[in-house]
């Protein structure tokens, strides 16, 4: 983040995505630019008006150190570094300047600037501590004889006023920053439970609601991009539809709630074969599953498709209504699309169910490909 010159000037940001590390950032470039600037103008006129020599060297170091943390914090993104520089800097230079003039100048009233700087920038609690020790070394300074002014002496009463105004100032800085960090540790918490709320409920949306694979809705969406994806690696696209032989007879045989159980067993078969990462596996309604997934060798399709039908045959899930085999079966129907095929979605789904088709009216149990 590198607020611009004109929002430096006009103290007015924008961000595109907030986060409460942006306030410290927007803090630093705020002092590190006003610190330039000030100490700027402090070096020409110590220089050609005052002559003071000892105050300019405390400008100039003030300065580089500023354009140093600046530059870190710009450029290199080294923001913790920014931050103990921009407060070593200020620690010294805020003793310094009223410790060399011996409170005179009203030079006393730079001190006031630490707290809120520490505290915005440190966080409340490291800030606090910083900013307590900061002002006992300038209370036990102005104790030991600094004046408040060229002509006021520096009295008990002045003492008192000026003690309880750092430490009031203090305490209000310190109240502010406490609330606010806790207020952005609540509502950073919020964000991670609506972002895992959100995950949830965007995984239930795309997610079959009785087995672990994809829904319908998510196939429609996700297979004009798989085209699109196979098209731009120049792959092949591999597109099946399985269905479950005879499923109508197992559930008049063994019940639904049997055969939900076994819709599950089918699912994690499919997982099972396609345990790699370039496949999209469905249940796009009833006994129908389907399965989406990208390859260089159409040899790969043979393969994981035989190792599907073996699979289930190996299960020997008993199915007495299967005329066939008494065993449960499947049949698949496949395409295999190449990359520059004009074909969308639709146009290779038709033809997978075609094939799908072909494979149940040849006597099921097999894998017919469009």
């Amino acid at each position: 983040m590198k607020p611009k010159f004109k929002e430096l000037i006009l103290a007015s940001y924008e961000f595109e995505v907030y986060n409460p590390i942006q306030t410290k950032i927007v803090i630093l470039h705020t002092m590190f630019f006003i610190s330039i600037f000030m100490n700027i103008l402090f070096i020409f006129f110590h220089l050609f008006v005052t002559s003071s020599y000892t105050i300019l060297y405390i400008n100039i170091f003030i300065l580089s150190l500023s354009l140093y943390a600046l530059y870190l914090l710009r450029e290199k993104g080294h923001y913790n570094l920014a931050v103990y520089i921009g407060n070593g800097v200020f620690f010294i230079a805020f003793i310094a300047l009223p410790l060399l003039k011996n409170g005179e100048g009203y030079t006393l009233i730079w001190t006031y600037f630490f707290a809120p700087f520490a505290i915005s920038t440190l966080g409340a609690k490291r800030g606090l501590i910083v900013s307590i020790f900061f002002i006992t070394i300038v209370l036990l300074l102005t104790y030991y004889g600094m004046s408040l002014g060229v002509n006021e002496s520096f009295g008990i009463e002045s003492y008192v006023r000026f003690a309880l105004a750092h430490f009031v100032m203090l305490y209000i800085i310190y109240a502010i920053q406490n609330n606010s960090e806790y207020a952005e540790r609540k509502i950073e918490q919020l964000r991670e439970k609506e972002k895992s709320e959100i995950e949830v409920l965007t995984k239930l949306s795309i997610t079959d609601t009785l087995t672990p694979l994809y829904n319908k809705r998510f196939f429609e969406e996700i297979f004009p991009k798989q085209i699109k994806k196979a098209q731009e690696n120049k792959a092949l696209l591999t597109f099946f539809i399985l269905d479950i032989d005879y499923f109508k007879q197992y559930n008049d045989t063994y019940g639904h709630q049997k055969g939900d159980y076994t819709l599950i067993q089918i699912a994690k078969i499919l997982q099972k074969v396609f345990y790699h990462n370039n496949t999209y596996l469905f249940r796009i309604g009833g006994e129908e599953f389907a399965g989406i997934f990208l390859h260089k060798n159409i040899t790969e399709t043979y393969i994981l498709s035989k190792n599907i039908l073996e699979t289930i045959r190996e299960e020997k899930i008993e199915h007495q209504g299967n005329p066939d085999t008494k065993v449960l079966t499947a049949s698949i129907g496949i395409y295999v699309k190449h990359f520059d095929d004009d074909l969308d979605f639709k146009a290779i789904y038709r033809l997978a169910d075609e094939a799908l088709y072909i494979a149940k009216n040849n006597g099921r149990n097999q894998i017919k490909y469009a």
